[in-house]
């Protein structure tokens, strides 16, 4: 019998990736829609929780309806809630110095978080597919100071349709050649505050919940020691090859979600 069989009888809930997992850039990956479609008929739940902070959830939402994949709307996580959720608790009168997208200060707006470009107590930095060199400049001038810097997710590339493209760690890591500053923490996957948040918005007990991602360093690792199941999928950016490189081994490998599916099908259909 194939041991993902029983990898897969523990779960109860799935938290799904969705760049690299569900879909690459706008095109959905096949089968990704009929495995979603399979889980509640098994009396199995799902969320979404994306470490792409470059949009929000709203956004994630639409695209979703508009990919006509089922299952979306109120199961979105994303980073962004994350760090915020973290600022609420711990630094509830931090003045931030942002970089990031339009949906991204959005997030922190409505968090009642203060954005300021001047005398700033602490520097954000997240997927800013918007980066401008003066702010960029700026963030860095803030950092060789001395004001505390946060990342909101830690990826080094966000996979598209033809290949990938900078995300938020590669940003940070052009910061950190030129200030020598890492940051203090990151808060997306791998981040156990991620797994925290998402146990406490889902219910479930780390045992019932497997995790599914392309990326074996931000997916895999945020169940390292744990009880959570990781499963990795092999449609986005990382390889079998990659498992020796980042010395994280996922509980399970499958080419696709769509695999993952035809073996639910065997246990449950």
């Amino acid at each position: 019998m194939d041991k993902r069989v029983e990898i897969l009888k523990k779960v109860k809930c799935f938290i799904l990736d969705m760049d690299g997992t569900i879909y690459l850039g706008g095109k959905l990956i096949d089968g990704a829609d009929e495995f979603i479609r399979c889980l509640e008929p098994f009396g199995l739940d799902h969320y979404f929780y994306t470490n792409n902070s470059s949009k929000n959830v709203p956004f994630y939402e639409e695209k979703l309806r508009r990919m006509s994949v089922p299952g979306g709307d109120g199961k979105v996580m994303i980073s962004n809630h994350v760090i915020l959720n973290h600022l609420r608790k711990n630094m509830p009168d931090a003045r931030v110095f942002l970089l990031g997208t339009p949906y991204l200060r959005e997030d922190f707006e409505k968090a009642g978080v203060s954005l300021v470009e001047e005398d700033p107590t602490l520097v954000v930095v997240g997927f800013d597919t918007t980066l401008a060199y003066d702010r960029l400049a700026q963030a860095c001038t803030y950092i060789r100071n001395g004001v505390p810097v946060y990342g909101v997710n830690p990826d080094l590339n966000c996979p598209i349709e033809d290949g990938f493209i900078p995300d938020c760690g590669a940003i940070f890591a052009l910061i950190t050649c030129s200030t020598g500053v890492e940051p203090l923490e990151y808060f997306g996957k791998p981040s156990r505050r991620t797994l925290e948040y998402v146990l406490d918005k889902t219910g479930y007990k780390e045992e019932e919940v497997a995790f599914v991602g392309d990326r074996l360093y931000t997916d895999m690792a945020v169940t390292q020691g744990t009880k959570a199941q990781s499963l990795l999928v092999l449609s986005g950016e990382s390889t079998v090859e990659d498992i020796e490189k980042y010395n994280i081994h996922p509980t399970a490998i499958f080419s696709s979600v769509d695999e993952i599916r035809e073996l639910l099908c065997e246990i449950y259909g």
